[in-house]
């Protein structure tokens, strides 16, 4: 077998952003944070359990890949949704933000009065530029339902000068899944009003079709349902916004993300993943030739004989899941023909000092 790795170096525009945009820096530092705590913590837990960690089966990130449905209880689960800027009255109806979950000690008492931490709670903590921001993150992510992560500005103010906070914790997402599959049927031109005017077959199907949209089997429910209805409503009404997941059944980490003014979702999944020993050794030969570093930025067990590295899978919507060029209803709703597809895989490093991403395609086989 032969196996091909490309290097790649952070391109400008982003390190621009990163460095100039608070929301790209917000959203990277969030990212991060969720690295740690429901990819490397879980890992760490297994191993402190004595449990070999389930990686994820490289052929399931392949789209429309099968799921298994086991849950493993060891690890850990996040639902995180990131405005950039505050929901408005329209959107609030769908996200439960009343005064009984807006995140302060006393509420958080209410809810759960024996959560680890809440001892040594502080509300400073809740702006995603603190430095304990990440403690109070890891403890609050353990709660059911979402986290809310805001821009909050006082009346008066420039937007510029609000910061980016937990505003809410407990926050359940109330909608409808007709009334997404509605307004995603609509976008897409396969329905022209009513979302049974094809009938009842053609709903189910369409709700199959509607998950996959997501990078979700079709049997996606809980933490991922939510997750999905939340991100296709804030790229419906056209919000700079990332719904992270994660959950113990696909032990990944997902970020649904929509960038205002367009409509459309980008999808970015992370997972850890371990190398049969040929490609290890073909990766190792790689990276000494081309001067990158694998034990300092991109194993994250240095120690272990059996390296575990981070992946990232970058997927794009294919023209059976945008909407049709000169916006004609659709005849047809092919079962077979897929919503995504892959536009990158790579190896990122686990530490920010580094900018280097190692491209590398793990979802099909190598060619021999």
């Amino acid at each position: 077998m032969t196996w091909e790795f490309e290097k790649r170096i952070l391109d400008a525009q982003t390190e621009v952003k990163l460095r100039t945009d608070p929301y790209v820096r917000a959203r990277d530092k969030v990212t991060r944070q969720l690295i740690d705590s429901t990819l490397i913590q879980s890992y760490q837990r297994f191993r402190r359990e004595r449990q070999p960690y389930p990686f994820v089966a490289h052929s399931t990130l392949r789209p429309g890949a099968i799921t298994p449905t086991h849950e493993y209880e060891l690890h850990y689960n996040a639902l995180v949704v990131m405005l950039d800027g505050v929901l408005d009255e329209r959107l609030q109806k769908h996200f439960r933000c009343r005064s009984g979950n807006r995140l302060n000690k006393r509420n958080i008492t209410s809810v759960a009065p024996t959560l680890p931490g809440l001892e040594s709670y502080d509300h400073d903590r809740r702006f995603v530029r603190h430095h304990g921001f990440g403690e109070l993150f890891r403890m609050l992510t353990e709660l059911d339902y979402a986290l809310l992560i805001q821009r909050p500005v006082e009346e008066g103010e420039p937007p510029e000068s609000g910061e980016f906070q937990i505003t809410h914790f407990h926050v359940k997402i109330e909608r409808l899944l007709d009334s997404a599959l509605h307004n995603l049927g609509v976008m897409l031109h396969y329905i022209d009003r009513s979302l049974y005017e094809k009938g009842e077959e053609y709903v189910e199907l369409f709700e199959r079709k509607f998950f996959e949209y997501f990078n979700f089997y079709h049997n996606a429910a809980g933490r991922r349902s939510a997750a999905a209805l939340a991100a296709q409503l804030l790229a419906r009404e056209t919000r700079t916004a990332t719904v992270f997941i994660a959950s113990q059944q696909d032990r990944r980490l997902t970020l649904l993300s929509s960038w205002h003014p367009r409509m459309e979702l980008e999808i970015e999944q992370f997972l850890l993943v371990k190398l049969e020993p040929e490609r290890l050794l073909a990766l190792k030969a790689w990276s000494k030739e081309n001067g990158v570093e694998l034990r300092r930025h991109f194993i994250i067990n240095p120690a272990s004989p059996e390296p575990v590295f981070l992946f990232r899978v970058r997927y794009q919507h294919t023209p059976a899941a945008t909407p049709t060029p000169d916006g004609t209803l659709r005849t047809t709703l092919n079962p077979r023909e897929r919503w995504v597809k892959i536009i990158e895989e790579c190896f990122v490093p686990v530490n920010e000092g580094c900018c280097i991403r190692i491209e590398h395609s793990l979802a099909y086989p190598s060619r021999p």
